[in-house]
């Protein structure tokens, strides 16, 4: 026989010895109870006890590949009830998207924009900010289920979130910063959703907080009016093609005819204000998880021009009675009724707000 068939053979047969002694069924020594094969359970291991090979030229030994369980230990998944596979629901993550436009240009800062509203006013962004609430999804049925958004220390607290779209640059340089936001995120059960509803503005409880105290977001001072003891719901402002100074024309949208009691307008007040400007948006056929929420500043300016304010007044819409020349036409464009600063038929008749 030849000697190196015999060394090999030698090899071969003490490995295996070595592996039959090296088995392990649990038990504290070691032992086995002779059996060759083994099933591991959700672990991807082998479920068949690897055959030992010695290659006769080489000298060297490996194990043969064997079939292992198709599962993974801890692993879950969905079904189509919206389940995990231990039955409990799951939650759906949600990005809903917001832009603001003027016609189908975006809205930014450092950019002009021709003709818009009333008198084709050529104008330039200075801020563009806004605060939403109250968001809902429309399901399949009909139903409006809450959007629960965590606080992130930022961009949103306690439901609500702060928009904002400029970006420090161009006109865009007084009291802002370069930070922006255009997402609003939260959890609902799982499901098909075909619409959302949010509210521009702050709930009551919020709006007349100390912005001082308040924690992110509610601590930006340039969205709150100091004389009026709340926040500006949204802020819009732009340069339009006057001759400096009267070329500012601001969109501060916010409640107003509050009663501050003994304590002058810098007072909260206890209850909802008479004016309370907070548009309700529907929109409907919608894919929350796909589409963009757009806020279209033309539209909302196309009954109004922004190259025209009343004498003695602040420029553009303040959103208080004195400002009627620059709001009366402004507001319809957001469901707002202008004599009574509430929506008019559930703010159902907005253009500015549409779902892409």
């Amino acid at each position: 026989m030849d000697a190196r068939f015999g060394t090999l053979a030698l090899l071969s047969i003490v490995a295996v010895g070595s592996l039959a002694g090296c088995g392990d069924d649990g038990s504290a020594d070691g032992s086995t109870d002779g059996s060759t094969t083994g099933t591991t359970m959700t672990t991807g291991e082998p479920t068949t006890a690897p055959a030992t090979t010695v290659d006769p030229d080489t000298g060297d030994t490996g194990v043969e590949g064997t079939d292992t369980e198709g599962t993974t230990a801890g692993a879950t998944g969905t079904d189509s009830t919206g389940a995990d596979s231990t039955g409990e629901p799951v939650d759906l993550d949600v990005e809903l998207q917001f832009a603001v436009r003027v016609g189908d240009q975006d809205a930014a800062c450092g950019q002009a924009y021709a003709a818009v509203g009333a008198g084709a006013t050529t104008i330039e962004f200075l801020d563009i900010r806004l605060f939403v609430s109250n968001v809902r999804l429309v399901d399949d049925a009909g139903g409006e289920v809450p959007l629960t958004m965590p606080d992130d220390g930022e961009w949103q607290l306690e439901g609500s979130a702060l928009l904002d779209f400029e970006d420090g640059s161009g006109g865009c340089s007084e009291n802002t910063t370069a930070e922006t936001n255009t997402t609003v995120r939260g959890t609902v059960p799982d499901g098909v959703y075909t619409g959302v509803r949010f509210d521009v503005g702050l709930p009551f409880e919020q709006n007349h907080l100390n912005a001082d105290e308040a924690a992110p977001p509610l601590n930006t001072t340039a969205m709150f009016w100091s004389w009026a003891a709340g926040y500006k719901f949204a802020k819009i402002d732009v340069q339009n093609d006057n001759p400096a100074p009267g070329n500012r024309w601001n969109i501060h949208l916010g409640s107003q005819a509050c009663d501050n009691g003994d304590g002058g307008p810098t007072m909260p007040p206890a209850a909802e204000c008479a004016r309370p400007g907070r548009p309700a948006i529907a929109l409907d056929g919608f894919d929350p998880l796909a589409g963009t929420i757009v806020l279209d500043v033309a539209e909302m300016l196309a009954n109004e021009d922004v190259s025209a304010d009343t004498p003695m007044t602040a420029p553009g819409c303040m959103s208080f009675m004195p400002d009627v020349n620059e709001c009366d036409e402004l507001f319809p464009s957001l469901g707002l009724d202008w004599m009574t600063g509430d929506c008019a038929e559930d703010c159902s008749g907005q253009t500015a707000f549409h779902a892409e």
